[in-house]
């Protein structure tokens, strides 16, 4: 029998499938507690990134490396508010497409768009590097998405192949316009209210502390995810090495790096510390 929730309070900080996480807690038998502390912003206007648009479908860009679905959308959007999506999705469909995990891969299936190579679990950089063909790249312009902050370790292994390679930026994450629940949140942690926070992707981890360092937070908030009250899950190896780079213990992370494998290994944890 699988392990359940038992009634305890799972915080997270997840914007973009709020709902959805929500859903997945009540499911397995906890209490959701939602503060987001991300917000995405577009930017469709960037005159690199329309530039980006015209290079692919000009064919000057060979390869293109997606990492996030939502990144990967939006680069369709872009390129629509330009007037270009049909000849930008043909463009795509003609190019190397690397797709990092399975949520850009989604999205390209869903425009008909071909995938050259996906990296096995947990989808990090370095499963991409590893899997790559070195031969394929070399002397070739490629294009990489940029997440949260420059992807050094991608970028630079590419370059080593012989790519010249250059980053992109679809969105930046910024603060939520309102972070009273994100406060609230703190608040609880310290009063003991919360059984359990889970993070999702590596940039909730940095928008979480701006945002308790902003209201003189920060300190509480640290010492209370140091502390054996709060239990800290991870989603995967990416938003894990974020959070211990950060100081931030990691309680539970999945054998595989998906919400739902997250919330029942938090669900084992916690029924092995009540035993």
């Amino acid at each position: 029998m699988a392990a359940t929730l038992n009634g305890k309070v799972i915080a997270y900080v997840e914007s973009r499938m709020r709902s959805e996480m929500g859903s997945l807690i009540e499911r397995n038998g906890g209490i959701p507690y939602a503060a987001p502390v991300l917000q995405e912003i577009y930017l469709k206007d960037s005159p690199e990134l329309q530039q980006l648009i015209y290079e692919i479908c000009q064919g000057s860009i060979e390869v293109v490396v997606l990492i996030t679905g939502v990144g990967t959308q939006a680069l369709v959007e872009t390129a629509a508010s330009m007037g270009r999506q049909e000849e930008f999705i043909a463009a795509l469909d003609q190019r190397t497409i690397i797709a990092r995990s399975p949520k850009p891969a989604r999205i390209l299936r869903k425009h008909k768009i071909h995938i050259d190579l996906m990296p096995p679990e947990p989808y990090t950089s370095e499963e991409l590097l590893a899997a790559v063909d070195p031969v394929a790249f070399k002397g070739r312009r490629v294009a990489v998405q940029a997440y949260g902050a420059p992807n050094n370790m991608l970028t630079q292994g590419l370059s080593k192949l012989g790519a010249d390679v250059s980053e992109f930026t679809v969105y930046n994450w910024g603060l939520p316009e309102d972070t009273a629940p994100v406060l609230q949140l703190i608040d609880d942690l310290a009063g003991e209210k919360i059984n359990a926070l889970a993070f999702t992707s590596q940039p909730q981890v940095g928008n979480l502390l701006e945002i308790a360092a902003k209201a003189g937070k920060e300190s509480p908030l640290r010492e209370c995810l140091a502390g054996s009250s709060v239990v800290v899950a991870s989603v995967g190896p990416v938003c894990t090495k974020r959070l211990k780079n950060e100081g931030i213990k990691v309680d539970v992370e999945p054998d595989h790096p998906h919400m739902g494998s997250m919330i029942q290994a938090l669900a084992e944890y916690l029924q092995i510390q009540e035993s």
